[in-house]
């Protein structure tokens, strides 16, 4: 009986593969995925899904108020990402949906959210060229909730989208915005000498930044606003280097978010001046800025509201968002009150000067004239809005922050701007580019809670409108903060119903042991249905049921009833326990040998060749056979030749006969 099991296990060897691996991750810290152990970005495969790979998120923080039905939409990229690409992902932070679209630039993705365009709930995000390195040049998807791309929004004019902001308005247009390299005199930064830098052929150069409002439905250009035209230069906090040339141009503002209010107007946050801009929806100009060179605003406290540097993602906030912890001040005529939050970065590409020692979320509550219809803004470079602050002599001792406080709060207490809440990291993270902050509703009467991504850095949290943080979570090591290996240019959470018009994925494990499945995009489904059938008809039994949890699930067979049934399927049910749409998985085939040989498949052989067509049993028999063929042959010949008969013919064992090799005189 020896022989007959080594034969069957050695065929078992030969049509072995991988083997699984582990995908139920809980909710818990886990220290080895933080300090770096599994690399800078720790992510589990799938059996079902080999290109497909998810964070594994690591929460060092969790309160059951984040499990609020809302799914987490982030963009995994950077150095440590072979396939980036926008990412959902359920309340635990596992996958939910991923797709990779692949472009001759690496396919990564920014700017992943939910909109909604005439009355439907889209997908969107931006890919194209980012190799320029802080901004793009490329297109903004929209996808349904089948993940068919329905919509792909550019610029018009002749220019190229951005990846910092593609925002649907209620009226069915689009802000984005966009870069240019642009002719505009760069002298008063440096001086521009062709003989030490070939480059400086060309000076005077910058990347302009200017923002659109599109009609998506026919890309027809109704809005359209160049910083150059409206932005002193000099307003800029960032260093020249040794830019300002055509083949790279001085990137001094740095446009990265543009909302649009009720009265027609933009927010817009500019990185590189400080700055929160507000901008008249008819002419363009400007008609107030928070922070910056050429602030507007009264700081009515220790400066914390006009010390933000390096910032993204400007919003304005209902008055009536934060009905618990916020009354607004009493009306007054000709006197607008507004609540604007954002994120602080108080970092620039390793650059710290400037900002507290983390980043921040922040609202805001700024209080100002209500804007005249057809106000003129004064020139660029002048300041006719207020009058700066007086420097002390004793300003030499003030640090740079203290020093930028100073020289920029304003004194008229027309313009006056306070912290209603800061929205501190409890790990102090201070990330240095890329950021976001979201309101997130909750029931009428109770205040929103917080969530903020953290760009370059891979984490994301949520915080009570008080700023206590409730959930705090990584989606890569520690390690990699800071280096880019692991990134999301933004963070938000989002209710989304997806119904993908493929099917689930089936598999088995090579040791027939598992069978898995998973429905990439799928948010409806509730469990899972295991079915058998002898044969391939519709006669369907169900053997085992499981509730859905995690991207990928498995089924144990030994445990599952499918004996020797050759034929395996998997449904998807939905809460109600009713079939999803396209919810049945193919038919998986378990083999030749588990519909013809059941008791043999059951006891005496190892299970993983059950799942074995005839085929593959048939070509790996013939591959074993000669095999030892050869190897006898081989012998034969061998024992011959110390026999001294060198001519040994084929198949022949007379004359000397066969003999063991003690037998043989050497």
């Amino acid at each position: 009986m020896l022989l007959p099991f080594l034969f069957l296990h050695h065929l078992a060897l030969c049509l072995a593969a991988s083997s699984r691996q582990a995908t139920d991750p809980s909710i818990e810290y886990n220290e080895a995925i933080d300090n770096g152990t599994y690399g800078y970005y720790p992510a589990y495969t799938f059996a079902t899904e080999p290109e497909i790979t998810s964070p594994k998120t690591n929460w060092l923080q969790w309160d059951p108020v984040c499990d609020d039905g809302l799914l987490y939409f982030v963009t995994p990229r950077g150095w440590g990402l072979e396939r980036p690409g926008p990412s959902i992902l359920d309340w635990k932070g596992e996958l939910v949906w991923f797709e990779h679209f692949a472009n001759e630039f690496g396919g990564q993705a920014y700017d992943f959210m939910v909109q909604t365009y005439l009355g439907e709930e889209f997908l969107t995000f931006w890919t194209g060229d980012d190799r320029v390195r802080g901004h793009g040049s490329g297109t903004y998807f929209m996808l349904n909730s089948s993940y068919d791309v329905v919509h792909e929004v550019n610029a018009a004019g002749g220019l190229a989208a951005d990846l910092h902001e593609f925002l649907i308005t209620p009226e069915g247009t689009a802000l984005m915005t966009m870069y240019q390299p642009y002719k505009f005199d760069v002298t008063s930064f440096r001086e521009f000498d062709a003989r030490e830098n070939p480059k400086d052929e060309d000076p005077n150069w910058i990347w302009d930044c200017l923002f659109q409002e599109i009609d998506i439905a026919t890309n027809e250009l109704l809005f359209q606003w160049r910083a150059s035209d409206h932005i002193d230069l000099n307003d800029t906090y960032h260093n020249v280097w040794g830019t300002g040339n055509r083949d790279d141009p001085f990137d001094w503002y740095h446009l990265n978010s543009i909302t649009k209010d009720e009265a027609g107007n933009y927010l817009l946050s500019a990185r590189y001046t400080h700055s929160i801009t507000y901008v008249s929806g008819t002419t363009g100009d400007v008609l107030w800025t928070l922070g910056g060179k050429n602030n507007d605003f009264m700081d009515l406290g220790d400066g914390s509201a006009i010390n933000f540097a390096w910032q993204h993602d400007a919003r304005f906030v209902d008055l009536d968002a934060f009905p618990e912890s916020y009354t607004p001040p009493r009306e007054q005529k000709g006197i607008e009150t507004r609540l604007v939050t954002l994120f602080d970065n108080a970092a620039e590409d390793q650059n710290y000067e400037y900002g507290l020692e983390y980043s921040r979320g922040l609202l805001l509550e700024l209080t100002y004239p209500t804007p005249s219809p057809g106000r003129q803004a004064p020139a660029p470079g002048t300041d006719l809005r207020h009058e700066p602050s007086q420097i002390r002599e004793d300003d030499e001792d003030l640090d740079i922050n203290e020093l930028k406080v100073e020289l920029i709060n304003g004194t008229s207490p027309s313009h006056t701007v306070r912290v209603v809440q800061s929205f501190i990291p409890p790990e102090g993270v201070r990330s240095s580019s890329q950021g976001s902050m979201q309101i997130l509703p909750q029931d009428p009467g109770f205040d929103p809670l917080i969530f903020v991504g953290y760009g370059l850095n891979a984490v994301f949290t949520t915080f009570a409108s008080d700023g206590t943080p409730l959930c705090n979570a990584h989606y890569g090591a520690t390690t990699s903060w800071e280096r880019g290996d692991i990134q999301s240019y933004r963070a938000y959470k989002y209710p989304w119903v997806g119904k993908p018009r493929w099917s689930p994925k089936i598999g088995v494990s090579d040791d027939d042991v598992d069978v898995f499945v998973s429905w990439n995009g799928a948010t409806e489904v509730a469990e899972w249905v295991l079915e058998a059938n002898e044969e391939d008809d519709d006669d369907w039994a169900e053997v085992a049921r499981q509730d859905k949890d995690g991207f990928e699930a498995f089924f144990e067979l030994a445990d599952s009833g499918t004996g020797t049934l050759r034929f395996l399927r998997i449904v998807a049910l939905d809460v109600e326990g009713g079939v999803l749409p396209n919810g049945i998985s193919a038919v998986l085939d378990r083999g030749y040998t588990a519909s013809f040989f059941p008791k043999v498949v059951a006891q005496q052989i190892p299970e993983r060749l059950s799942q074995a067509s005839f085929q593959k049993v048939f070509w790996c028999v013939v591959a074993i056979v000669t095999g030892c063929y050869i190897a006898y042959e081989a012998y034969r010949r061998y024992l011959g030749w110390k026999q001294g008969q060198p001519a040994i013919g084929a198949w022949r064992w007379r004359g000397n006969g066969y003999r063991l090799l003690s037998d043989v005189t050497v």
